[in-house]
């Protein structure tokens, strides 16, 4: 199994809306993604200071699995339309 974890920092001033738009966005191209095990997501609790904007985890069967993931034209799709007009940084680990 491989877990992909990313943490987003947005852009300042990036309006609530947006985030809305891009959770809901994110859970849809998670339906057509079928190489997909599981996904969770969500805005930082702001718990701590100097933490991320934004998580996910992503789960899937295997290397090859992620790897597929990755090239799917639904995430690209989301990455372009969702994601690059607001991160200002974005950290990943696999593991």
């Amino acid at each position: 199994m491989v877990t992909h974890v990313v943490i987003f920092t947005w852009r300042d001033g990036v309006a609530s809306d947006v985030i809305e738009r891009l959770a809901a966005a994110l859970q849809a191209m998670a339906h057509e993604v079928r190489h997909l095990a599981d996904i969770r997501h969500g805005p930082d609790l702001r718990f701590r200071d100097g933490n991320g904007d934004y998580g996910l985890v992503a789960t899937f069967a295997d290397h090859a699995a992620w790897l597929a993931y990755q090239q799917h034209p639904a995430h690209k799709a989301f990455v372009r339309d969702h994601v690059t007009p607001i991160q200002a940084h974005r950290r990943t680990i696999q593991f």
